[in-house]
Order: structure tokens, then sequence, then C-alpha cells
């Protein structure tokens, strides 16, 4: 009974492990897929962004042209002199009634469209006609009957008789179709642009478009939703409840922030999914802000659902040996106990003994066929065994091998990068980009502190950091310079307090990686727009080094220092940071310790000796 409850327990682990790898490969291929889809859309948001200005300065330039020709105004003429000249993108013009209805346009599908069936719509009209609002500039659409992507500037005439909107029309559909069709999967692949209003299906494979209501657009927002719903199975939970509060919503009467009850179903990663190996599929959704766009503007969603084909055979598979092994394994325990039943030799005894120790049997002359039967069978699992321990040491090998060349590779594009970043630094003429390069320099910093990190890990069993001795003071000066821009960009700001000339015996880069650690957690989890405090201060027979941080406080202060413990799931990272400080205060017997203390989380190291 105690073979068999291990053997069953040995079954459904590697049947987790199935399930698991199975989910890991496919949620790194769609996130792959999604960074394919998600340069294309930055490039997208960017190409609008970049024309903003230019943008506004067209819709005053039509208010102008409606008002110098008056009655003799003609939409051809308009439309022709606002795209005078401009070689990129290109610009329709639009006539909105006090009907909400487009009297006229350039672009002849939209004439007769009415935009009053949706309540933001009639309210933002409202306050443009009673003058209220000058001007509006609407998220990134989809035009339905051209599948082109647009932004919508408006602004009412001088007359008051109607709302002038300027449509800046851009065409990366062919783009974002060619890289769909090259992605070699037979799984089902579908992209969804998300803006406060609706959820509209990009759609690679019709031939032709038309356009669709205000209310048809609804009606497929809450066929998302439903399929949503019911592909992730989410039942009476949270999830479910904000899906239902925005299908049961009426949009006549009341506006709906799609983007942000979306956003409330999506984890940090940005992933939900679902395995169901009944209904044979795995679907995951996915979704993107892109780099040069507001939280609360248009987003890319995308689905994929892939087949369970190949876990379901490997699951039935590792069923099928299981059983035979348990099989095997009841023949020979029943063997067993018939030879004990009548004899018990030394050559039994042996063979038990080989087993214990994990050896091969090499007893021969068994005339006894039970015994021989059972030598025969134990060395057959015994060489499969030890096969299968074998490949698993040379794949972890491999594994380790693996990483050390990736961080070997990482460091010379991470070198370039730096490197061209300060370039850019050094040659911008003014500081119109100075948030955008705070922002490179603080991801390049926080790369450069991960790559350091596992460079450390790789090498800590292969490689001797000998100590020397440091003079910690200025090391501990040139950390908090290197995490400033970070911090700066988390809206967090770092104060020290160091006294000079202080020094201790120990290995420069394990010291880094224990600073860093702790600075990189605190800028991670403190409270925005709250001091961070280091203090580096020198006692009669000690150092101590502390990193204080107001927030919540934390739970479990024993596990916080183990390895791939977090405190707070949502927070994503690598699990080592810690367990790795942790690692170099026993090398060098460092005292460590986190508390709490006046709304503060407190990580105090006290270093024994000092030189």
């Amino acid at each position: 009974m105690v073979l068999i409850f291990g053997d069953t327990i040995k079954y459904h682990n590697y049947r987790n492990t199935l399930i698991q790898n199975f989910t890991n490969k496919h949620i790194n291929d769609t996130q792959q897929i999604r960074e394919d889809f998600r340069l294309l859309f930055d490039k997208l948001q960017y190409d609008f962004s970049s024309v903003e200005t230019k943008n506004i300065s067209k819709i005053n330039q039509l208010y102008k042209i409606y008002k110098r020709d008056g009655h003799n105004f003609n939409i051809k003429n308009a439309v022709d002199e606002l795209n005078k000249g401009v070689s990129f993108g290109r610009y329709q013009l639009f006539l909105i009634n006090k009907e909400y209805i487009i009297e006229k346009a350039s672009y002849k599908n939209d004439i007769g469209y009415n935009l009053g069936q949706y309540s933001i719509f009639r309210a933002l009209f409202d306050s443009m006609f009673d003058k209220k609002v000058a001007i509006d500039i609407s998220p990134i659409k989809i035009d339905s009957s051209s599948m082109h992507f647009k932004r919508y500037l408006l602004k009412p005439s001088d007359d008051g008789q109607y709302i002038l909107q300027i449509g800046f029309v851009l065409d990366i559909f062919k783009e974002l179709k060619e890289k769909y069709s090259s992605i070699e999967d037979e799984n089902e692949l579908k992209l969804y642009l998300s803006n406060q209003n609706f959820i509209q299906r990009i759609d690679f494979d019709k031939k032709t478009y038309k356009k669709q209501s205000l209310q048809m657009s609804w009606v497929n927002t809450k066929k998302f939703l439903s399929q949503l719903a019911n592909d992730l199975q989410f039942g009476n939970t949270l999830s479910n409840k904000n899906i239902a509060t925005i299908l049961n919503s009426n949009i006549n009467d009341k506006p709906i922030q799609i983007n942000y009850e979306i956003d409330k179903l999506f984890t940090d990663d940005k992933l939900i999914y679902k395995l169901n190996i009944s209904k044979h599929q795995f679907t995951i959704y996915s979704i993107t802000d892109g780099l040069f766009n507001k939280s609360i503007e248009t987003k890319l969603i995308l689905k994929k659902h892939y087949s369970t084909k190949e876990l379901e055979e490997d699951l039935h598979s590792t069923f099928n040996q299981t059983i035979l092994q348990l099989i095997i394994i009841l023949v020979i325990l029943g063997l067993l106990y018939l030879f004990i039943l009548s004899t018990i030799s030394n050559k039994l005894l042996r063979i038990i003994n080989n087993i214990k120790y994990n050896k091969h049997s090499d007893i021969d002359n068994l005339r006894t066929t039970e015994i021989a039967i059972l030598n025969d069978s134990y060395n057959e699992l015994h060489d499969r065994l030890n096969h299968e321990i074998e490949l698993n040491k040379n794949l972890l090998k491999d594994n380790k091998r693996f990483i050390a060349d990736t961080v070997h590779q990482i460091r010379t594009p991470l070198t370039n990068i730096m490197m061209n970043a300060e370039m850019v630094k050094k040659f911008q003429k003014d500081n119109s980009l100075s948030s955008f390069i705070d922002k490179i320099d603080s991801s390049i910093n926080m790369l450069s502190n991960s790559y350091e990190d596992l460079a450390y890990v790789t090498t800590a069993d292969t490689f001797e950091y000998l100590p020397s001795k440091l003079n910690i003071s200025e090391l501990f000066k040139n950390r908090i310079d290197f995490f400033s821009t970070i911090s700066k960009v988390n809206y967090k700001d770092i104060t020290a307090n160091i006294e000079e000339a202080i020094f201790i015996n120990i290995n420069a880069i394990e010291l880094e990686r224990l600073i860093d650690n702790n600075i990189s957690n605190a800028i991670k989890y403190a409270t925005k727009n709250k001091l961070i405090t280091l203090n580096l201060l020198k006692h009669s027979d000690s150092v101590t080094v502390e990193f204080k941080t107001f927030g919540d406080e934390i739970n479990n202060k024993e596990l916080v220092f183990e390895k791939n413990y977090r405190e707070n799931e949502a927070k994503r990272g690598l699990g080592l940071g810690l367990n790795m400080v942790k690692g170099i205060c026993k090398k060098y017997n460092i005292h460590y310790s986190a508390t709490y203390k006046d709304g503060q989380n407190i990580f105090t190291y006290t270093f024994k000796s000092q030189m």
C-alpha cells in the first residue's frame, strides 16, 4: 500500500509538471507574439502622438476655412486645403449637425451616421454646442469600413450650426496582416482594439468590410466580453461580476469606461489564461497599453487558443506507464511474498541489499525461477532509473550552461545600449526628450541590475569571490547615484546618511549585490512620493547598514529572505534578491533582520568586525 501510495503521488507530481511545462511554454509563445504586435502598436501610437500638435493646428485651420467661406463652404475644397503639403497620413473632414448626425463628409461612408445613439457622444456634442468645450481629441479607433486607424478632433463652428470634425488617418493594417500571416501556428489567434467606448475586432480574414452602427459595435463588445468570461470560466468570481456590470449597463443612458473595467481583469503581467482539458484547449488573453499611450486610451488585446492534444497524449502515456509500473511492482512483491513463505535464501538477501543501495545485481546461477525474474526485473528498472538520472543531470548541466551563455550574450548589447543612451543625452539640443531618456536610463539600469544578479548566481558555485579591504562609504554613494534615475521615474526619492571612510573586509561584487537588491526592493515596494532612507553608521565594534521605506508592513519577516518567496505576488521579479543577500550574509557572518516601526519597513545588516 505504501508503494502504491508513493507511485500515485509520483504520478500526480509528474502530471502537474507536464501541465506546468505546457502552460509555461505557451505563455512564453504568447508573450513573444504580443511583443511582436506591441512593437507595431507602439509605432502606430508614436506616429499619432508625433502629429498631435499639427492635428490641433489643422482643426483650427478648418475652423477658419468654415468661417471664411460661410455659405460657400465646400467639403472637397476644404479637405484638399487641409491635405495640401501633407506627406504623412491624410485628413478627412466631417460636419455633425445638432441631431448628432454626420450631415456632410469627405469620407462618404460616414454620411448619415448617427452618433447620438451613445450617451457619452451626446453629452460631448451638447457641451460643444453650448461652448463649454472648445476642442476634443478622441483616442485611436479603427474605422470598421476600411480597417484604417484614425484619431478624431472636434471643434464647434463659429455660427454654432455644426461640430467640425477632422479625422487623421493612418494605415498599418497591411503591416499587421503581414505579421499575422507570418506566425506559423495552426492555433487560433485574434486581435482586438479596446478604447474607452468599444472593443473592436481587427479581422484579417474578411475580404470586404462595411460600416457598423454604434449599436452593432456595442453588441460586438458584449460578445467579446461574454466569450472572455466563458473561455476563462470565471464562474461566480469578482471578475465575472465586473463583466456582468458592463453587460447589464445601458450605454444609451450611462457612459462606460471599457478600458478601465477591462484593466481590472488582468494581473501585473497583463495575462489571463485558462487550461480546459475537457474542451481540449488552452486559452490566453493578453493586453498591452503601448509605450506612447495613456492608460485610459486605446489598448491592444490578443487572444490565443492552443490545442491540448499533445498534452493529453503525454498525460495518457504517463498514466499508462504508471499503471504498468504498479503492475510490475505488485507482481514482484507477490513473487517475493511467495518465495519468503518457502525459504529465504542468501541470494535473495543479496538482491534486496542491491536494491537498498541502488546497485546493479550481478548474481548469477539463480535456479529459482521467481528469484531470477525478480533479479532481471530489478536490473531492468535499475538501468532505466539510472539512465533517467543521468539524463536529468545532463539536462540540469545544459540549463546552467544555457543561463550562463545567455547572461554572457546580454553583456555586449546591454553595453551598446548604455553607450548609445549616453550619446543621445550628450547630443540632445533641448529638454524635450528628457522624460523619455530618463525612462530609458531607468530601464537600462534595472536591466543592468538584473544582469549582475544573474551573473553572480551563475558563477557563485564555480568562482571564488575573495574579500578585500573596501571603503564602503564610497561604494554606497556610487550605488545610490546608480539608482537615482530609477527612483525618479518611480516617483520616489532617496535620502542617505553615510558616515565617511568606513572600511570593512568583503568582496566588492558581493557587497554591491547586497546593496543593490535592498535599494531595488525599496524602490519597487515603497509608497510613492515618500522618502527612502539609507543609513551607514559606524559603532565601536560594528558597522550598521539600514534601508527604510514607508509602506505596508511585511507579514512574514523571516520568509522574506527565502528563495522565490514574494510578499506581494502581484509584483513580478526573478525571486533571487533577498535569498542571494541571505547567502552573502552567512558567508561573512553579517547579522540581518527585517522590522517594522513608525510606518516603515526596516532592513538592517550588522557587520561584526570593521577595519
